[in-house]
């Protein structure tokens, strides 16, 4: 199984150009069988129509969604998925096969739930598929295409063990090379290299080694500099990764100091309290004794009603009862006078309470304001540091693809020299070859045939006669 992902931005031209034979565009030998995937039709014609129409509506997709439609323009939508068998495995491959194998490789890259034609050819020894892939998600935005290209190998690699297959031993040193932090990805080389190595080679038969010199130092360079590009890629990660850990701890230490200081103002005040709820207490177990005391007679029992007979009552407490109500009912009950007495009790706890919390929250109230303002403040310098850190990588990205640039035109300019000198060597080598007796007999004829014949010695005798 060899995968492969391009990205482009057009289903009809992909469509076109899979969908028909490469020679013949009314024909469709080479299609041997297609497929949807979460799309309403089967039809490959209709599909791919479906998805460039939601890609060109990504736009207001983003507005329903309340995104923000800034940045760069989407242009590469749809994702071109190819996955090849070996040839040695043409007649026993199903197409269960390949449609179980099209589900793991989809799931490898996070596009299971994806929109999809599948398109599978016939017209090579290999057995292999097409998948176009709508990258538009539903808020607008493209499916993450972030390593992708080793969630893919790394399913590959599960493939071919679970097929007991060795047709690609390279991929089992690739994933040990990955394990150990290498960049395995393959780069085809630029198509302006291969059409100047074809013209350098085309005149360099004759002295190939120049031409192969001149590649091999300007892969080198590539990789070298491919190599800082990944070291700065890596750099930036770990600088966004510091910056936002280090703005954790200084949020982490602001809450910390805040729940600190809330702990012990509440201990604080809840200490300075204690000798209010000991009082209660006391006062409480006094008007017990005088309450029990008190219903040993009719008027103490009187008494006790009199005492504590709601008078006040607040809306949360429910409808106020009347005051001849609550008489005739404590005076006829025991349990009636208990209830009483001990809500007499609930109130002055819930007052003392209140008065308690009431201290805590204006006590607490100076903690919660700095603690707001220091995560304020430090929002602001976080987001003052974001934008130093954007504005100073992406310079540094600006200057490596200027190093790029930098190297592609030194790439053209050294093979277009190679290519000229070539020219030039073969030109004078065609000038400067030796020629043989015969060849200069010839050249010499071709002259005295140009060359006017003027007056024979014969002639000059007649006319002096």
């Amino acid at each position: 199984m060899t995968p492969k992902i391009l990205h482009g931005r057009s289903f009809k031209g992909a469509a076109a150009y899979l969908l028909h034979d490469v020679k013949d565009r009314t024909a469709k030998a080479r299609v041997a069988w297609t497929m949807t995937r979460n799309l309403a039709t089967q039809n490959p014609d209709t599909a791919w129509r479906v998805m460039a129409a939601i890609a060109m509506d990504s736009a207001r997709m983003k507005k329903e969604a309340g995104i923000r439609n800034t940045g760069r323009k989407q242009t590469n939508v749809v994702k071109h998925l190819v996955l090849s068998w070996h040839p040695d495995e043409k007649e026993t491959l199903t197409r269960e096969d390949m449609e179980a194998a099209i589900e793991g490789a989809l799931a490898a890259i996070g596009a299971q739930d994806r929109q999809a034609l599948v398109i599978a050819h016939n017209d090579t020894k290999h057995p292999h598929v097409h998948i176009l892939i709508n990258r538009v998600l539903e808020n607008g935005t493209l499916l993450p295409d972030s390593y992708e290209w080793n969630n893919l190998q790394e399913w590959a690699l599960a493939y071919q063990r679970s097929r007991k297959q060795s047709y690609c031993p390279q991929r089992e040193l690739n994933a040990e090379a990955r394990e150990r932090g290498e960049n395995t990805k393959f780069r085809k080389p630029p198509r302006r290299v291969v059409e100047l190595n074809v013209l350098a080679a085309a005149g360099a038969n004759d002295n190939p080694t120049r031409r192969e010199v001149l590649t091999k130092t300007h892969i080198d360079m590539a990789r070298d500099l491919a190599a800082r590009s990944y070291a700065l890629k890596a750099r930036h990660a770990r600088q966004w990764r510091d910056l936002e850990a280090g703005e954790g701890r200084k949020r982490t230490a602001i809450r910390q100091q805040a729940r600190k200081a809330t702990a012990e103002t509440r201990r604080r005040i809840t200490e300075a309290f204690k000798p209010q709820w000991a009082a209660l207490k006391s006062t409480e177990t006094a008007d017990r004794a005088k309450f029990s005391a008190s219903e040993q007679s009719t008027l103490g029992k009187l008494s006790n009603v009199f005492r504590n007979i709601d008078i006040g009552r607040s809306a949360i407490d429910g409808p106020k009862r009347s005051v001849l109500t609550q008489l005739w009912n404590g005076m006829r009950s025991s349990a009636e006078r208990e209830a009483m007495f001990e809500a007499h009790l609930a109130k002055r706890r819930a007052a003392l309470e209140l008065a308690t919390k009431k201290s805590i929250r204006a006590a607490l109230a100076p903690i919660v304001a700095r603690a707001k303002d220091g995560l304020t403040t430090a929002a602001q310098t976080y987001d003052k540091a974001r934008t130093d850190l954007a504005f100073v990588q992406n310079g540094e990205r600006a200057q490596q693809r200027a190093a790029w640039n930098s190297l592609i035109n030194k790439r053209e300019a050294d093979f277009a020299e190679l290519a000229a000198s070539i020219e030039r060597a073969a030109a004078f080598n065609a000038k400067a070859a030796s020629k043989t007796l015969l060849d200069r007999m010839d050249e010499r004829a071709e002259e005295l045939r140009k060359t006017r014949p003027g007056p024979s010695n014969d002639n000059e005798r007649e006319r002096e006669d």
